[in-house]
This record gives structure tokens, C-alpha cells and sequence, in this order.
């Protein structure tokens, strides 16, 4: 023990009381320092692994070192097609002395061109977390000798052609763009991939599962990627050019209604592709056949999805650019530019339809009913629940929210017809639900089964 000795607030005690102070503070750093304890356990990673293969699982992996057992160790994966990251529990096993291997495998690859980004996280004892540096792998279809051409803004890959006939190909999509741009009144749309195969096995395989069966092409909105078939016989006729156009104008429409609030009804933006593809005229036939056996379907039932057999499917977008045709020669290009401006600020229905034509969405439907001669129409949807069994002398409450009364029944009359629905609404299918707001645009192709 240092004695502190003479009058309080003297130099020689002022100074005494620091030297202690002084050596006190130097100790404490000394105590807390690497050299005098141990050092918290850290970890090292290398860098990550991956694989990403068409028809073969999505494998990840990582090695990494630490002094003590990791308590547990996790993948964390973002992707396009959910929002924010998710995480997975890695397999871990030990490769050394203290060396550790991490693995995840997926039996689902999800669609070619998507691109993952993944890391791993080790927790180890005391709860401290630590993650690994990240990495990023593409899904590829390695069962062909692709060749690519970059245009402007769209990318074509194919691989059983000729180039001058993918060149071809290529300037058919371009072109789309080009006059999808002035018809939305958008300057300028995102880079577009698209992977033209020769077999429809092949091309299922690759846009995964859910995919309707009378699908020729598709287009991914988050992947920013289009797939289409083209197959020997196609060769020497529009339908090449056609598809290519159909997707590439999938992309552009939604450039150019991107919000984060609401998405414009799949018969517009199906209308529209198939107006800018092929024209109104060859759908015509579709649309009468379907008038004739009292098959249509209004367009609010259309909105999210459109049925999956193959008559209605074929039905769906007969309607759908008999309408998109309909407003157009009603109210003209710059309505309808007004119409897609205004989905962009992420308006309702209602609210882009009063924009464009002055009347709200049903009213437009009600219109173009009209004119293909339907007066009136049957819709079926939800219809009221029947009552339950009841004791004697009770009577169901009237009142929203209300509890039975307990009085005499009073005679009922006759019930009066089912109430009447707001119009088929197909279910999402499983890929959709899985893939939240993704949406897979599919087109037929013409004349075939």
C-alpha cells in the first residue's frame, strides 16, 4: 500500500494521488489486453461454393476454421423471388483440426438465369455470430452448346439454329422494344435475356414447375428473363417472330407499369402482348367461337389469372386483345398511354381506367361487352352459406355482429335466387404462391394442342 503523507491539497499529495491513479489505469489495460488474457474465438472462411444446374440440386458450401465448436452454423440466401433473405441450417462436418466443412443442398434450382447471393453465418459460443464473405451463381442449362448475341437491350441465346436466323430472331425483339417503348410512352426498359430452345421438353424443364401445358414461351418479371420454343417446323412461318415479340412486350409493359403498390390485370397486359404481337384478327375466330357457346368470361375475371385447360386458356386471350383492341380504337394511343402512366404511380383499376377513358374499370367492361354483342351475362363466384340447425323458437339475429334471439321463428318466405359473384377468379398456382408476387406470363401456341 503506497502512504499518502502531507496536508490535504499539497503538491506532494496532489501528486501522490495521480502516481496511484496512474498505475491503476496502466494495470487495468494490461488485464484487458491480448496478452494478458486469452483472445475471444474468431473464424475464418474461405471463399464460398456453389453450384446451379438445370435438373440437378443447388448445392453451397463453404470451409471454415475456428479454435472451438461452432454451436451452429446457417446459410442465408437472397433471391428474386422472395423479399429480404432466407435462412437455412447448414450440414456441418469436421475436415481438420479445426477446420469445418458447411453444406446446403436444394432439390429445386427455381428457373435458368436466376441469380442467388449466399453466405454462411457461424454462432459460436456465448452467441457471437459471424458471417462469411458472399458469393453469387446463376442457374444454367448445361445440356447445350449455347451461343449468345447481345443487341441494345435484349440478349439472345440459342443453340440449334443458324446465327443469321437468331440474328433474325434478335432485331425481332428489338424491334418490339423499340415500338412497345413509344406505344407505353417509356424511354427507355432493363436488359432482357432470352433463351430460345428447339425441344418443349427442354424448355419446361427449364422454366421449372407449374408452367401450363399450352405454353410455347414465358417471361420471368423478376429474373428479367424471356424463354421461348422455336421448333423445326416453326421455321419459314410468323410464329418465331410472333412469340419473340409476345414476351419481349411483357417486359417493356412492365418497365413500364413498375410500382410497388399494384400490378395492372393480366388480361391487359396479355391483351397488349398479343395486340403488339400478332394483331387482333387472328383471335377473332376465338372470340366468336366462345360468344357462340356462351363462354365469356367478363374482364374482372380475368385479372389475376387465366384457366388452365386448354379451350378457356385459348378463349382467354381471344378476349383479352378483342378488349385491348376495343379501347384503343374508343379512346386512342395517348389514353392509352395515359392508362399506363398511370398504373406506373401505382393506381387502382378504377382509378388508371377514369384517367384514360373517364369511366372506372367495370364500366370500360361493361362497354366492351357490348360491343361483341353480350347483353347480359351469367357470373358465378361465392355464394351465401347455409343456415345451421337452430333450437325451437330460436331465430338467427339480423344484426351484423349480433347474437340469436331467443323468441318464436317467424314464417320465412321463399328464398329468393343465389346472389350472383364478381366473376370467375382463377386460383394462383403452386409456382405463383410460391413465388409471391412473381407472375408467369404463358401464350399459346397457334395451332397446336
Amino acid at each position: 500500500m503506497v502512504a499518502l503523507t502531507g496536508p490535504r491539497g499539497t503538491p506532494a499529495r496532489t501528486a501522490a494521488i495521480a502516481a496511484v491513479m496512474a498505475a491503476v489505469i496502466a494495470f487495468a489495460l494490461q488485464v484487458g489486453s491480448p496478452t494478458a488474457a486469452a483472445a475471444a474465438p474468431s473464424v475464418s472462411f474461405d471463399p464460398p461454393t456453389a453450384t446451379a444446374v438445370i435438373l440437378k440440386p443447388l448445392a453451397f458450401a463453404d470451409t471454415f476454421r475456428t479454435s472451438v465448436q461452432p454451436l451452429g452454423v446457417e446459410l442465408v440466401v437472397s433471391s428474386p423471388y422472395v423479399p429480404g433473405v432466407t435462412v437455412e441450417t447448414a450440414h456441418v462436418t469436421r475436415v481438420a483440426s479445426g477446420a469445418w466443412r458447411a453444406s446446403v443442398s436444394q432439390a429445386d434450382t427455381g428457373s435458368a438465369n436466376t441469380v442467388y447471393r449466399y453466405a454462411f453465418r457461424v454462432t459460436l459460443p456465448g452467441g457471437v455470430s459471424e458471417t462469411g464473405p458472399s458469393g453469387t451463381v446463376t442457374v444454367v442449362d448445361d445440356r447445350f452448346a449455347w451461343q449468345s448475341i447481345p443487341g441494345p437491350t435484349v440478349t439472345l441465346h440459342w443453340y440449334a439454329h443458324t446465327r443469321s436466323t437468331a440474328q433474325g430472331w434478335l432485331q425481332a425483339a428489338e424491334s418490339a422494344v423499340t415500338r412497345d417503348e413509344a406505344a407505353f410512352g417509356i424511354a427507355s426498359v432493363p436488359h432482357l435475356d432470352f433463351f430460345i430452345y428447339n425441344d418443349s421438353a427442354a424448355f419446361f424443364d427449364a422454366i421449372g414447375a407449374g408452367a401450363n401445358a399450352d405454353a410455347a414461351g414465358v417471361y420471368f418479371a423478376v429474373t428479367h428473363t424471356a424463354f421461348g420454343t422455336v421448333l423445326a417446323s416453326d421455321l419459314g412461318s410468323d410464329f418465331p417472330d410472333q412469340e419473340i415479340a409476345h414476351e419481349t412486350t411483357h417486359h417493356v409493359f412492365g418497365a413500364a407499369t413498375q410500382n410497388p403498390y399494384h400490378t395492372p390485370p393480366l388480361w391487359l397486359d396479355e391483351g397488349l402482348a398479343v395486340y403488339y404481337s400478332e394483331g387482333p384478327g387472328p383471335r377473332r375466330a376465338d372470340l366468336q367461337q366462345g360468344i357462340a357457346a356462351g363462354r365469356i368470361v367478363p374482364l374482372d375475371g380475368l385479372s389475376e389469372a387465366f384457366p388452365s385447360s386448354t379451350d378457356p386458356f385459348v378463349l382467354s386471350y381471344a378476349e383479352a386483345v378483342s378488349a385491348v383492341d376495343y379501347f384503343i380504337r374508343t379512346y386512342g394511343q395517348a389514353s392509352l398511354r395515359r392508362l399506363v402512366s398511370t398504373y406506373r404511380q401505382g393506381a387502382t383499376d378504377d382509378e388508371a381506367f377514369r384517367a384514360a377513358t373517364g369511366a372506372s374499370a367495370s364500366a370500360f367492361d361493361a362497354a366492351w361487352l357490348t360491343s361483341i354483342g353480350i347483353r347480359s351475362i351469367t357470373t358465378y363466384g361465392p355464394r351465401p352459406a347455409p343456415s345451421g340447425p337452430l333450437p325451437p323458437g330460436w331465430t338467427p339475429s339480423t344484426a351484423p355482429g349480433g347474437q340469436s334471439a331467443m323468441e318464436p321463428s317467424a314464417p320465412q318466405a321463399p328464398p329468393g335466387p343465389p346472389l350472383a359473384g364478381l366473376g370467375i377468379v382463377a386460383a394462383s398456382s403452386s409456382v405463383a404462391a410460391l413465388l409471391g408476387t412473381v407472375r408467369r406470363r404463358f401464350r399459346r401456341r397457334g395451332g397446336r394442342p
